[in-house]
Formats: structure tokens, C-alpha cells, sequence
């Protein structure tokens, strides 16, 4: 059993339901998708109807859970962001086009947090201090500017399947880890061009697969990362399927449903501790 750390108030097992709120940036990067108008229209269901569902399930469980946006969907769908944010959910940095951190410049890079973090913050009065990393990619050049730009904690490395902290630039910076198993773009995402995916997987695999996860999790007291898209997860099917999920993992007892936000929080308060890793 990992006995590294214990979590907050006695609870054995930490889950995070979290989504990256991608829509159209997500295919930003060829500037021929512009022309593709039903390619960015499956991104556009994410906003329009992926994130309503989204929150009425959550309501319906009243459990907490966190969105990532990029600067770029905040841009086209401000009431969007506005309406997660009157819900109670809190919202991380992701990217302002969706752009691969490891192809930008140490300017580029910069300019993007700044404009990213501005955007966020002109809507719902609060400025983030969470990053997820677009296609989970990040250099040394990320965490140095995550330290510029005063983020608290980033969820883009695979490192663990508990939460520990690294260097970025002058403080430790913790990081929250995800990993592809409980990623839904994974089992569902699916586009004829450009080419994207290969089988769209049946949600009662997927629900197979991570309720396994989460029970061998459980077991060692580690935490339960789950990132979604609405655009993806959205879909009536898998909806009915996290549905399930989500009750599957509040029939456990000892579960504390939280945000990388109050993650982050716990940890600054010394509630507590991680280790430290390279990366």
C-alpha cells in the first residue's frame, strides 16, 4: 500500500473530475480545419451541449469538479466560461490555441500565458492559477514560465498516480498527474479528416476500464484523475456511462471528491505533503 502521504480528514482515496473545454481550438493547429465546417462543428457540440450535460450531471451528484479552457474558447464563447463559473466550478489555464508548448518559443510561450490567464480572468474576475498543458505536452521552458506567471500547480505529467511537486524556476510547484487510462479522447474520439482515432469504444468498455481503476487505486489510497472533453464525453451514451461511474465511486466509503484547486489549497496549508521528482 502506498502509505506515502495521507490525505486530508482521514479520506483514502482523492477523485478529480476535470475537463478540457477544447471546442474548436482543438483544431487550430492546420489552418485548412478553418474550411473543414463539420470538423469544427464537433468541437462547437462540446460548448453547446456537452458542457449543459456536463453540469446537470454534476448538480445532480453535487460533487465538485474542474474545467480547463483554452484563451480561444473563452474568446468566441465568453458566456460559456461565464456559465461554469456561476455554477461553482473553477477554471485553469489551457493553452490559448490549443498550441503544442514544445514548438513555441520561450516569447511565444509567454505571450500565451499572459493572454490566456487576461482572458480568463476579463470574465470571471478571478485569475487562474492552474495550468493543463494542451496534448499534456510540457518542457523545461513551461515551468519556468509557470513561475513567471505565479501558477500554483499543473496537471500534465504522468510521472505518478499521486499528486508531488517540481522545480519551476524558483519554488516547487505541485504537479497534479493525469494519464491516457482515464483519458476519454482516448477510448472515444473519432474524425475522418484529419485523421483522429481508430474504434469508438463502447461506454460500458470504458466504465469497465475505469471503474478497474479506480478500485485498484482505492485499494492503495492514491487518487483518481479523470480528464474528459465535452465534446467527447458530452454524447447522451457516455454521459448515462459517467453517470454510472460517478455513483459506482460514491458507493465507497472514505471518498473525497475535490478539484485541483482545493488540491492545490490542501497542500499550500500544509495539510498534506508530497515528494519531489525531476519531473
Amino acid at each position: 500500500m502506498d502509505t506515502r502521504f495521507k490525505w486530508p480528514d482521514g479520506k483514502k482515496v482523492a477523485v478529480c473530475i476535470t475537463f478540457d473545454v477544447d471546442a474548436e481550438s482543438g483544431w487550430k493547429f492546420d489552418p485548412a480545419n478553418q474550411q473543414r465546417l463539420s470538423l469544427l462543428s464537433s468541437g462547437a457540440y462540446g460548448r453547446r451541449t456537452g458542457v449543459p450535460r456536463i453540469l446537470r450531471l454534476l448538480a445532480k451528484h453535487g460533487i465538485p469538479a474542474q474545467f480547463f479552457v483554452p484563451g480561444y474558447t473563452a474568446e468566441i464563447d465568453p458566456a460559456l466560461v461565464k456559465s461554469i463559473h456561476d455554477a461553482g466550478y473553477p477554471i485553469g489555464c489551457h493553452g490559448y490555441d490549443h498550441e503544442r508548448t514544445d514548438e513555441l518559443t520561450y516569447e511565444q510561450e509567454d505571450d500565451i500565458l499572459a493572454r490566456s490567464k487576461d482572458r480568463l480572468a476579463s470574465i470571471t474576475g478571478i485569475v487562474p492559477t492552474g495550468f493543463r498543458a494542451p496534448l499534456w505536452e510540457i518542457t523545461p521552458q513551461t515551468l519556468q514560465l509557470l513561475d513567471k506567471h505565479g501558477f500554483e500547480y499543473d496537471s500534465s505529467l504522468m510521472g505518478d498516480d499521486i499528486p508531488y511537486c517540481v522545480q519551476a524556476g524558483q519554488k516547487d510547484l505541485l504537479e497534479l498527474p493525469v494519464t491516457w487510462l482515464l483519458d476519454d479522447w482516448e477510448q472515444f474520439a473519432y474524425s475522418a479528416m484529419p485523421q483522429t482515432g481508430y474504434v469508438i469504444e463502447e461506454p460500458e468498455k470504458v466504465l469497465r476500464m475505469w471503474k478497474a481503476e479506480f478500485s485498484a487505486l482505492y485499494e492503495e489510497g492514491c487518487y483518481f484523475m479523470l480528464t474528459m472533453h465535452p465534446e467527447i464525453i458530452g454524447r447522451a451514451s457516455r454521459i448515462a456511462m459517467l453517470d454510472q461511474l460517478v455513483t459506482f465511486i460514491k458507493s465507497h466509503e472514505g471518498v473525497w471528491f475535490c478539484t485541483p484547486e482545493m488540491l492545490a489549497k490542501s497542500w499550500r496549508t500544509g495539510e498534506f505533503s508530497t515528494e519531489k521528482h525531476p519531473y
